[in-house]
């Protein structure tokens, strides 16, 4: 049987997919996730990233535990497991952090920002999985990271929220593992996390920065040179903790989704990008209690972007499956550990379908999620 496919473009990427319709097959309009087990970390993981820290070609955990001064750095051994390796020392009250090759070695690094030190602290790679603390910069209370090369000269950069003084901070790189002193621009009330995407179409990056105290957005379009506009800023729920980027009405535009944090709401906000840098005003959709994090990936095989919640009071995790045209279904919930704070892709198996590894804040534990999901006639 001939199955009939259409291409759909998304940010200029052309995207092959069948059509249900045409060839008879019913995808799934549902997605499952199976408890599968859990990885000890460090107590109350707040944050993680995955990388091949060893250079091994297995990817491994860098876990941040924010009531110490360390990383830990859990080796993988393939199959989706993973045992404690070493300590990577970063500064006091650690809340987030990112990895790249800041200094061109080929190797990866470290950047972990300190809240409590106000600091942001680069380690830099050795390749057998250990790091070396080398430079340290200054920030006001950071609460979050984003990598990207803002002034195009191939080398990575970095912005830094700064909750304590209401701003993010831009720091070039020089290609060495050292950075230029940071140009600092105004946002709104306790920055808490941000994200970095081409808003306008003319190829360079932009922040969006979600403003917890503000229940706002603020967007701020980059020149490609390291230099921002002051920031548009624009409403989103209450007590906005966290965004992700994607196209969710297909539009070949970047939309804006955020996670509203507050108890009373517990929603979702859309803000549909129009292309130019500006931004409709949001959508909502209810989600579990008290989201914090959020991912955006195709987790049901349809070609349409799912979102993935991190529900920190209801130990459990809130999947909204996309329409592809701007909306999303009913939320589904999964069981995971105590405190859910942090999520990230990884596909365990190997099967095509994204599993999910969720930090317990509120445990020792990282716990994975298998992807079950089936296609069904």
């Amino acid at each position: 049987m001939k199955i009939p496919v259409y291409i759909r473009y998304i940010f200029g990427i052309p995207i092959l997919l069948v059509s249900p319709l045409a060839s008879g097959l019913l995808l799934p309009q549902t997605v499952t996730f199976s408890y599968h087990n859990e990885i000890v970390a460090r107590p109350n993981p707040t944050a993680f990233v995955l990388g091949d820290f060893h250079r091994d070609g297995i990817l491994d955990l860098a876990v941040l535990d924010q009531g110490s001064t360390k990383v830990a750095i859990l080796r993988g051994i393939g199959n989706g497991n993973f045992v404690p390796f070493t300590d990577a020392q970063a500064g006091v009250g650690p809340v987030a952090l990112a990895t790249g090759d800041f200094n061109g070695d080929g190797i990866l690094d470290l950047l972990v920002a300190n809240n409590i030190s106000n600091s942001v602290s680069i380690l830099l790679g050795n390749g057998n999985g250990t790091f070396r603390p080398f430079n340290t910069v200054e920030a006001s209370g950071p609460t979050a990271l984003v990598i990207g090369d803002f002034n195009r000269d191939g080398r990575l950069d970095f912005a830094v929220t700064n909750s304590n003084s209401g701003s993010v901070s831009i720091w070039l790189g020089n290609g060495n593992g050292t950075f230029r002193t940071a140009l600092t621009y105004r946002v709104e009330t306790n920055p808490v996390f941000l994200a970095a995407g081409d808003f306008n179409g003319d190829g360079k990056l932009d922040l969006a920065v979600v403003n917890k105290n503000s229940n706002t957005v603020s967007i701020l379009l980059g020149t490609g040179t390291g230099i921002f506009l002051p920031a548009v800023n624009y409403g989103a729920g209450e007590a906005p903790a966290g965004l992700v980027l994607g196209d969710f009405n297909g539009d070949g535009k970047i939309d804006i989704a955020v996670a509203d944090s507050l108890g009373s709401t517990n929603t979702v906000s859309l803000l549909l990008g129009l292309g130019n840098g500006t931004f409709r005003t949001p959508l909502t959709f209810n989600a579990g209690k008290n989201p914090t994090f959020l991912l955006a990936a195709d987790l049901n095989g349809d070609g349409n972007l799912d979102l993935a919640l991190a529900n920190t009071m209801s130990n459990s995790i809130s999947i909204l499956l996309g329409t592809g045209r701007g909306s999303f279904l009913p939320s589904l919930s999964f069981a995971t550990g105590k405190g859910p704070a942090w999520l990230s892709l990884i596909d365990y198996t190997a099967n095509g379908k994204p599993d999910l590894i969720v930090a317990n804040s509120f445990e020792d534990t990282l716990s994975v999620l298998y992807n079950v999901t089936s296609s069904r006639r």
